[in-house]
């Protein structure tokens, strides 16, 4: 243990020795006493988060998340993050969440690597690579990790403790759920948070300016440049001039050709549930899946096989009781709008499926009121509801009722194995690239039309797992070496029942990007990453 003095004001510990060929994170808490990690505020245990204090429990979610990012990679160098969780902004539009970033690059000629580092460590010459990764390469630290310069750390992370501040009136209701299992119904999930900003730490972000196309320091490229593709022009970054960067970043048709990612699509597409039309003599072009839905908290389990038969639109077009009594849809699968005719005339989706089950429905189908993406998850409890019940997009629901409206249509609810929506032919992934450009967003993110829903999306989705998904394959396209194994630690939770202190993960890597939520809850934007190349400082010599 040693004492860092100034403005940290924190202890650093190093954990255990972890299994060899995993990375280690190093969590040090930049906390003040009685503040943030160091919050005494009493709490009970959630979720498998077994903290006592809010500072605790803040902790055991850093470390969970180090745990695993550092079973999935390997870096013989520790990765420091200097960790605060302080009041970030509250407004009407919505909370910021979190931001962090890695603080330094390096490449083969950088002048500013530690005295026994070559250049040869680096796979490609004259290109940069964000810290962490550059550590990994040398196989030792090229920062300190100690003292109270931010420079000093391969990252820098800040967390808002506003969203558990009651008297925090601007925002919006929204707080964070620190259980490690996933039940975060309709609280922000921490942990989801942090492995994504952690991903972002480790590599997954462009350090070219998407705003002009230029390069970073020396106009070289950065590791990113190499395997974006621009689906326009069929060619990568590296080999095109900076306004054709510039364009391709709000083209819209931007995607990661990296040979590991194209390989492990197939893998990470699994099985997930949608809606699937066989049949609609009327109108043939509704026969498809569709699995852009939300399965209902409440609902009954899908399965491979399904339910099957004609799809019925309810006679009172919502199904709230307030409405009477739903025509008989005995053997059909229901479709009900989300909501109600007027504002004041609403119902919740457990009166919609306990209405349509009711009815003799053996599905339900609610088409979403609003044509914003993405969906949230129906909530609510309703142990006496047998039968599936999922939330799908507004234009679907349209598509489907006009269908019905037309003659005859035949589908089921179930699990299919469908290919990872948005990919190419070649299975290149796209990345977010709209017009006009999302500060923050833009490049360094998947797009979101891809499904299922994965991490680094610049949207957080409440369907997400905890899963590193197509995460780990790009990184390994940008050099990380995998973890030869090793077992998830559960023990994070050792000496959790005290004001947090300080701290360290293990497992590892590193964070960049923001978050914002909106005020409307999950899923939402993760937050503009603020201005990119501000959490990204070349080091230089004195």
């Amino acid at each position: 243990m040693r004492a860092l003095g100034g403005a940290l004001g924190a202890a650093l510990i190093l954990v255990a020795a972890v299994a060899h060929g995993k990375a280690t994170i190093v969590i040090v808490n930049a906390d003040a006493p009685d503040a943030g990690f160091n919050d005494p505020t009493p709490v009970a245990p959630v979720g498998g988060n077994c903290g006592t204090t809010l500072g605790a429990q803040r902790l055991v979610v850093f470390r969970t998340a180090a745990e695993i990012w550092g079973n999935a990679l390997q870096s013989a160098a520790p990765i420091t993050v200097l960790s605060h969780f302080q009041p970030l902004s509250c407004d009407s539009s919505g909370a910021t969440l979190g931001s962090a970033g890695p603080t330094n690059i390096f490449a083969s000629d950088d002048p500013t690597l530690p005295s026994g580092v070559p250049g040869s460590v680096f796979p490609k010459p004259h290109t940069w690579y964000v810290s962490a990764l550059s550590a990994s390469f040398a196989g030792q630290p090229l920062v300190s990790g100690t003292g109270t310069a931010e420079t000093n750390y391969d990252i820098v992370a800040r967390f808002n403790s506003s969203l558990d501040d009651p008297a925090a009136t601007n925002c919006n209701g929204l707080r964070f759920y620190y259980g490690l299992d996933n039940q975060h119904g309709s609280l922000i999930d921490l942990l989801t948070v942090v492995l994504h900003e952690f991903g972002h730490g480790l590599g997954f972000i462009s350090l070219t300016d998407p705003g002009t196309g230029e390069f970073a320091g020396n106009n070289e490229p950065d590791i990113w440049a190499y395997y974006l593709y621009d689906e326009g022009s069929g060619m990568h970054w590296v080999d095109i001039d900076a306004l054709a960067r510039q364009a391709s970043a709000i083209s819209g048709a931007l995607a990661w050709d990296g040979p590991v990612v194209k390989a492990a699509v197939p893998a990470v597409t699994g099985f997930g549930p949608l809606v699937r039309i066989s049949s609609a003599p009327a109108t043939p072009s509704v026969v498809a899946d569709y699995a852009e839905v939300s399965v209902a908290q409440f609902s009954a389990s899908i399965t491979d096989a399904g339910v099957s038969g004609p799809l019925a639109t309810g006679s009172t077009g919502y199904g709230c009781t307030g409405q009477g009594r739903l025509a008989p849809l005995d053997g059909k699968i229901a479709i009900l709008d989300r909501g109600g005719p007027s504002a004041d005339a609403g119902c919740t989706f457990v009166e919609k499926a306990r209405n349509a089950q009711d009815a003799g429905a053996i599905g339900l189908l609610v088409a979403n009121n609003t044509a914003t993406p993405p969906l949230i998850t129906p909530s609510g409890t309703a142990p006496d509801i047998t039968i599936p019940v999922l939330l799908m997009t507004q234009a679907d629901g349209t598509t489907l009722k006009t269908a019905v409206g037309a003659g005859t249509v035949l589908g089921s609810i179930l699990l299919g194995n469908y290919a990872l929506r948005g990919a190419d032919s070649a299975n290149r992934v796209p990345m977010f690239a709209p017009n006009p450009l999302a500060g923050g967003s833009s490049v360094s993110h998947w797009d979101t039309s891809v499904t299922p829903n994965l991490l680094m999306e610049p949207n957080i989705s409440p369907d997400l797992t905890h899963s590193l998904d197509l995460t780990v394959p790009l990184l390994q396209d940008t050099g990380w070496a995998l973890s030869d194994g090793g077992v998830f630690d559960a023990g994070v939770c050792t000496g959790t029942g005290g004001g947090g202190g300080s701290d360290a993960g293990g497992g590892g890597s590193t964070s960049k990007s923001g978050c914002t939520t909106s005020s409307s809850g999950p899923p939402s934007p993760w937050l503009a990453l603020l201005a990119l190349l501000a959490f990204v400082r070349r080091r230089r010599p004195a």
